[in-house]
């Protein structure tokens, strides 16, 4: 069978220096006193919340054009002056921002992602993860939901994440954002290790406002590509890249509002792919089992297949980053991260082969499934 893969060198080197990164980062595990470790770790929410006060703050933005002093930052955001240089000074002791003379700041490369036009700006991320809605079912809900086995954002919330996202649409507004900013935390480059042009349409599931799709079909102009999610999501996504001046490419890109677990959009043939990227990681078993059926279905006979990006947890000895995204999915979610064997086991419960793992320039792999006969 032909391989989907490509830059199969490039992707190599990539996870040879990730493992490395990886390597150093660990370093400080076993040269720190174990009680000092523990310290740092029990005390590693003050520097979330710095840098999220910073972040909802704007500070980043507001030294785009250069270094400003404290006494005019406060008074242009209307915030006390010494307070301001006590938060910025402990954020510039952990690289973010930079103290270039006495109570004067200027941004450093760090910071520079905080800024809201930065290309890889992380900024509504940071927001998301950091906010009331967000923080309240790590810090009240985590210990009795280890004894009850509820879900912690539902022990503080009453509602399941995306009951809540539709109760509340501010909030609901700040996960879309969050969502498209992925792509400034893992960049595009993985988007051109998958072969995407031996496709005519990407069907892009749960894809938000479509930030992906566009990536995609910039890349390969002969593509089309479908975005489907959540109604309220989509009402407002053509609107959105038409304000960033995208009209051309909404003649090659649609919006469709629907639920993933009431029914798909229909393929039309072998020259589409389905496209799920971190989605199944937020679903428990059965929950995956109802889309991936809703996906067969509207596969039918078409020769279609699927592609979903998500982590392909080792068996053993897992990384840091990739625990801390099961924890997250274990706070908000009844879904986790999944091994090889566990991915093999749900699509065969829906009646899906895996046919391919491809290997991508990012922390998530791309499995390709295709029905079985």
């Amino acid at each position: 069978m032909a391989t989907f893969q490509k830059n199969r060198f490039k992707v190599s080197l990539f996870h040879r220096v990730m493992a490395f990164a990886e390597r150093l980062a660990s370093l400080p595990n076993r040269l720190t006193p174990p009680p000092f470790r523990l310290i740092q770790i029990g005390s590693a929410f003050w520097q979330s919340r710095a840098l999220y006060t910073a972040a909802s703050l704007g500070l980043a933005d507001h030294l785009a054009s250069g270094e400003r002093g404290c006494a005019e930052l406060a008074a242009a955001l209307s915030l006390d002056e010494d307070k301001l240089y006590r938060l910025m000074r402990m954020l510039a002791s952990l690289g973010v921002f930079r103290e270039s003379a006495p109570r004067h700041f200027a941004n450093s490369p760090l910071s520079e992602c905080l800024r809201s036009d930065h290309a890889q700006s992380v900024r509504d991320i940071i927001l998301l993860h950091n906010s009331p809605a967000m923080t309240h079912p790590w810090m009240e809900s985590l210990e009795p939901a280890m004894r009850s086995g509820a879900v912690p954002f539902v022990l503080s919330h009453g509602a399941e994440l995306f009951d809540y996202l539709d109760q509340h649409p501010a909030f609901d507004e700040q996960f879309s954002r969050a969502m498209d900013a992925v792509e400034g935390l893992t960049g595009t480059a993985y988007l051109d290790d998958f072969d995407w042009g031996c496709f005519e349409r990407v069907i892009d599931v749960g894809g938000s406002q479509g930030s992906k799709a566009l990536t995609i079909l910039k890349r390969h102009p002969a593509l089309q590509a479908i975005v489907f999610d959540r109604p309220g999501v989509i009402a407002g996504a053509a609107e959105h890249w038409r304000q960033k001046g995208e009209e051309v490419m909404l003649e090659r890109m649609y919006f469709v509002g629907g639920d993933m677990f009431e029914a798909i959009p229909a393929a039309t043939g072998e020259g589409d792919v389905y496209l799920f990227i971190a989605v199944f990681h937020g679903l428990d078993d059965d929950c995956a089992v109802r889309v991936l059926q809703n996906l067969r279905k509207a596969m039918g006979e078409s020769g279609a297949v699927a592609v979903i990006a998500d982590t392909v947890v080792a068996e053993r000895g897992i990384d840091a980053m990739t625990a801390g995204f099961d924890m997250q999915m274990l706070i908000s979610s009844r879904g986790r991260e999944r091994t090889e064997a566990q991915w093999r086991t749900l699509m065969a419960k829906a009646g899906f082969a895996v046919a391919e793992l491809v290997r991508v320039r990012t922390f998530v792999r791309f499995i390709v499934i295709r029905p079985e006969p």
